[in-house]
């Protein structure tokens, strides 16, 4: 019964809204005041930082981390960016603790 439980919670689907971050920036500089509408495209597309995973940081300055499938999206739109920075996104999955299982991710 507490498996089952935990599936539906699972499967329910969530949207967080923020902004698209990389986690070795926000685990650095997350609670800095304007750090995510200043985040860029070229720190995002770093070695290092695309190495690290992307995550959404919300309005009341929580990292959500992107899954696998979450972090494919994000390089994508990326990647296709014209913006430089200001980069809101909406993502869309399941909640699992801080990690959102990504099922789509698009521009705010």
């Amino acid at each position: 019964m507490l498996l089952g439980a935990m599936a539906a919670a699972l499967a329910s689907d969530t949207t967080v809204k923020g902004y698209l971050v990389d986690r070795a920036c926000a685990g650095d500089d997350a609670d800095k005041p304007g750090f995510g509408a200043k985040h860029t495209k070229k720190c995002l597309q770093m070695p290092n930082c695309e190495k690290s995973g992307y995550a959404v940081l919300t309005e009341d300055q929580k990292v959500i981390t992107l899954d696998y499938n979450g972090n494919v999206q994000a390089k994508k739109l990326i990647a296709g960016l014209t913006k430089n920075n200001d980069i809101r996104v909406i993502v869309t999955g399941a909640m699992n603790g801080g990690e959102i299982i990504v099922s789509k991710i698009e521009l705010q």
